[in-house]
């Protein structure tokens, strides 16, 4: 498939998600914990038709749409498994909320796809070129990979490869100065504003003069726009005089002006727009607004379809000259403003206040910009000093200072992310990308699995976990910092939701999958976790681990304390213990050592028996699926076939093959297998030069399964344990006869697949599909078909673009669909176990609302909404009274501390008959203004207790938030 047709696949796959976050308003959150059972409740939640029916009743969203209301039942669905980790089928409180802020934390905090490295200054790209005087703006256009350079007072600007600092174009542009840059994409042009009342039009490929364009006055900033909500495309221009002009990219003509500012009456509520000259125009086409930045330290919103004022951003005490928008994720968009202030503010558009200030210059900041598509962010100050912040957490990553006296400006480049500042001459600094964009990571791919429900891949490192889209190939999520130590080994959990994780310092912890939080911890080995198991049935949830000590663990999943999750050990083993399995079907885990023995444990009765011994150290071992046999390899090349429970060859060696495979110097030669896997009748092998053979094995098993023990006798002993007996004892010489070497056919074999040992093999459900990962630090995906093994996909940081792994997306859709349409038809008949206040046999006024909202008619909730309605008019009433007095009793103390200012007491007693209706008018226009900055989602409050927390630490605990977040509420003005 063509790169094209896969960008569009993952557009189309990406609109198919929806954020439940973004549709959970905060007001709701009181009304939503009263629909969950009391604490004391024995362990009693929700069930999925119980969340539903309230989340489709409190989210905002269009309840009448039925497409939409699929689409977010679907969604529910989905947030319900997430949540329900422990698998239990039920929902508490507890877990509901504690997942919402650990969402809203670790989007960001812990799940670092992009983790932010450091800049350096480029070796090998360096500004030759003499500049007659300082640089006053440097542009990137992405599109063209040029960078646009204006000096100080010159009428020429100039145009270099941001790759390599040629200087390509040195244009004539002005009479007068060069003052500004755009592109416009729509006609390949690059406009140019000037001191001589123009702008001028360029061709962006041979810079010929194409339109000269007059203004009434010096246009400071322009800014292309191109809106999904409107067919045309705009240019934006700021001037001297206040003015925004709006001119129509089509034909370079002006539609309009945007003013609202007139220096001759008082400022009062209708008074808008900037005092001064424009400093900078944004674009958020997301929202819809367009954003400016006034030298009169005004930021000023306009609504991009009617370029009416929507709300003024206040806190600049200098001017605003810098905007930017980042978009890194919807819990990361914000828009930062920069000045002659020493910080850069972080804005929420949602509210007039600021949300956060990047500290740390000491002189006026020179812009701030950020970086797309990563949550990097920069400042620069005149001084020299550039700051590279993360969006995600409002940190400070890096800061370095450029050798220069002063600096007037610098700009990003992207996709090669670089640093571009500039003074007397050009200075470039060069991310520290990865050296190789053909690698899954910069360190050795330790293991991966493919992850059915969640229609990804993970990847295990060193130092981090990584998800990848199993759809397109692409990195989604990276966790880091999960341990002090070096992860070793993991594994998932059978409902695909967990992972279980081992270090080399003998932790094990489970981390959540979607989000990267770590949920709990078990009892620690004294060495390096070797390897990890998971079993589980209907009433116990058993998580093996075996490290470089002689000891086996089985830990309780569901134990709440840490130090005491063993339930069992077993010590029978006298060397490192390297590897583990489980039997589902059977409840029993096989292992083995380096003391070459392999022990069965029945996992139930925890009933021991010694399978077999040889003389090598054993590295790997597994279940041959519903086979009694086992396949076991040693550390020289052999490989081990072993009858085990009800088999009449039971501990007995069925059958040892060498490994072989070609060497280097084109030699068969024997090789350790480092990797092993099975499925369908299929050996898969890999070994330490990076080699791949399948074998198929099918003979072998069937002739298993025709030996398999006809008589099953049960004593009651040692826990109801069960002991098997068989029908006649074969002996070694027997059991040669039966098993040949030719019943093992190899039928694909991959000649160095990898450039180094294979660590791993993952064979997918369907069986045509495997992923191996190896010490070479790659990841590949192959197909096995008619005999032959084809590479058919790479996780890569760069994405392979010819990824061919697919996925069935109709019957995924469809089988969701129809649990959707289940659950859905069930809510009627669900009844919300809606905590209820007795007084005296009658429910509370609050609860009845509830009950009425959940349950109620069409008139009901009618009535309900005039109630909320008349209740608000009541409450703004009583604001207005307690404003009034509070102003009478403000002017009575003017009046006894101030009585000898006459002017004063005359300005007191105008002030004092104001008119009561006009006085209503400025509250109710605060007011709304109120319930705007109110009116936006969860995201918002918890972006504002990550930052408390990071600052001033107001909110101790996950619990102190949560009582915030839905028992508090925001004050009036006037109380």
């Amino acid at each position: 498939m063509k790169n094209q047709d896969y960008e569009e696949y993952d557009q189309d796959y990406e609109k198919k998600e929806i954020d439940i976050m973004e549709k959970l308003h905060k007001k709701k959150m009181a009304v939503i914990e009263r629909c969950f059972p009391d604490k004391n409740s024995k362990g009693q939640g929700l069930t999925i038709q119980q969340f539903l029916k309230v989340m489709l009743e409190h989210l905002d969203y269009n309840k009448d749409s039925k497409e939409e209301t699929k689409k977010i039942t679907l969604a529910l669905i989905e947030l319900f498994k997430e949540i329900d980790v422990n698998g239990d089928g039920t929902m508490e409180w507890v877990e509901f909320s504690n997942h919402i802020i650990e969402l809203g934390l670790l989007r960001n905090d812990r799940s670092f796809k992009d983790v932010i490295k450091s800049y350096h200054p480029a070796e090998n790209i360096k500004d030759e070129q003499k500049h007659e005087t300082v640089i006053d703006r440097v542009y990137f256009f992405d599109r063209l990979k040029m960078l646009l350079v204006l000096e100080k007072e010159s009428p020429k600007f100039k145009v270099y490869n941001s790759n390599t600092s040629e200087l390509i174009w040195n244009v004539n542009a002005h009479k007068g100065y060069v003052l500004s840059a755009e592109f416009i994409p729509d006609q390949n042009l690059i406009a140019s504003s000037s001191n001589d009342l123009t702008i001028n039009f360029w061709d962006s490929s041979s810079f010929n003069l194409k339109q000269i364009l007059s203004v009434p006055e010096i246009q400071l900033c322009m800014r292309y726009a191109r809106w999904s909500s409107s067919q045309s495309n705009f240019l934006y221009t700021g001037g001297s005089d206040s003015i925004i002009h709006i001119y129509d990219t089509y034909d370079l003509k002006e539609r309009g002006t945007l003013s609202g500012w007139n220096p001759f009456i008082k400022r009062d509520s209708q008074q808008y727009g900037h005092s001064s000259p424009i400093g900078d125009i944004l674009a958020i086409d997301q929202q819809n607004t367009l954003v400016t930045g006034g030298l009169d330290g005004n930021i000023c919103l306009w609504d991009s379809a009617t370029h009416q004022p929507k709300k003024e951003l206040r806190g600049h005490e200098k001017g605003v000259y810098s905007l930017d928008w980042s978009d890194w994720s919807p819990m990361n968009q914000c828009l930062i403003s920069a000045g002659l202030d020493h910080e850069a503010f972080v804005w929420n558009t949602y509210v007039k206040e600021k949300i956060f200030l990047l500290r740390g210059h000491n002189h006026p900041l020179v812009g701030v910009k950020c970086l797309p598509r990563t949550s990097q962010v920069v400042t620069a100050d005149i001084s020299g000093m550039v700051k590279v912040w993360d969006v995600r957490n409002f940190l400070q990553i890096q800061t370095f200072n450029v050798p220069a006296d002063e600096i007037q400006a610098f700009t990003l480049t992207y996709p090669k992310k670089q640093i571009v500042v500039g003074a007397r001459k050009m200075f470039f600094y060069e991310y520290d990308e990865p050296k190789d964009q053909m690698l899954t990571d910069e360190k050795m791919c330790l293991k991966v699995l493919y992850n059915q429900t969640l229609t990804c891949f993970i990847t295990l490192h060193p130092d981090s976990v990584k998800t990848w889209d199993a759809r397109t190939g692409k990195l989604q999520q990276v966790y880091r910092e999960l341990s002090v130590a070096e992860l070793t080994t993991m594994i998932i959990d059978a409902r695909q939701r967990k992972l279980f994780i081992g270090d080399a310092e003998g932790r094990i912890f489970t981390v959540n999958i979607k989000n990267g939080a770590k949920m709990k911890k078990f009892e620690r080995h004294h060495k390096m976790i070797t390897d990890l198991a998971h079993w589980s049935n209907d009433t116990n949830r058993r998580v093996i681990s075996c490290s470089r000590e002689d000891t086996v663990n089985i830990h309780d999943e569901d134990s709440q304390d840490a130090h005491k999750s063993c339930r069992y050990k077993m010590k029978q083993h006298h060397l490192s213990v390297n590897s583990l399995h489980v039997k589902q079907e059977s409840e029993h885990l096989v292992s083995c050592a380096d003391d070459g023995a392999i022990f069965i444990i029945d996992l139930v009765s925890y009933r021991q028996e010694l399978v077999w011994k040889c003389q090598y150290e054993l590295k790997k071992v597994m279940f041959l699926e519903s086979h009694n046999c086992i396949i076991s390899v040693d550390s020289i090349g052999n490989v081990y076939f072993i009858g085990v429970l009800e088999s009449k060859f039971k501990s007995k060696l069925l059958l040892s093959k060498t490994y072989k495979a070609i060497s280097l110097t084109n030699q068969e030669e024997t090789f350790p297998v480092t990797s092993i896997n099975y499925h369908d009748n299929l050996l898969y092998l890999g070994d330490e030069l990076g080699n791949l053979k399948i074998w198929n094995i099918k003979l072998v098993l069937d002739k298993v399964d025709l030996h398999q023990v006809e008589q099953k006798i049960k004593t009651r002993k040692n826990n109801d344990a069960d002991t098997f007996v068989t029908a006649m004892d074969y002996g070694q010489e027997d059991i040669a006869q039966i098993f040949v070497l030719s019943d093992i056919k190899e039928i694909g074999y991959q000649r160095k697949a990898h450039q180094d040992g294979i660590t791993y093999i993952e064979v997918c459900k369907d069986g045509f599909h495997f992923a191996t990962s190896s010490f070479d630090c790659c990841c590949y995906l192959w197909s096995f078909k008619n005999g032959q093994i084809s590479k058919i996909g790479a996780l890569i940081l760069g994405h392979d673009a010819n990824w061919g792994y697919r996925i069935d997306e109709k019957s995924r859709s469809e089988a969701a669909e129809q649990e959707a349409n289940e659950l859905l038809e069930e809510l009627k008949d669900t009844i919300i176990p809606t905590k209820i206040e007795k007084n005296e046999g009658q429910i509370s006024s609050s609860k009845q609302q509830l009950l009425d909202r959940l349950y109620g008619s069409k008139q009901q909730k009618e009535l309900q909404q005039q109630q909320i309605q008349a209740e608000k008019e009541d409450k703004k009433e009583k604001a207005l009274s307690r404003a009034k007095n509070a102003l009478k009793t403000y002017e009575q103390f003017k009046s006894k501390q101030f009585s000898y200012q006459n002017t004063q007491n005359q300005n007191d007693q105008d002030q004092k008959r104001m008119d009561d209706s006009e006085f209503k008018d400025v509250y109710q226009e605060q007011d709304y203004d109120e319930e705007e900055e109110d009116n936006y989602n969860i995201l918002t409050d918890l972006q504002e207790f990550k930052q408390q927390q990071l600052s001033s630490g107001v909110y101790s605990s996950k619990n102190a938030f949560k009582t915030k977040l839905i028992k508090g509420h925001h004050k009036s003005k006037f109380s």
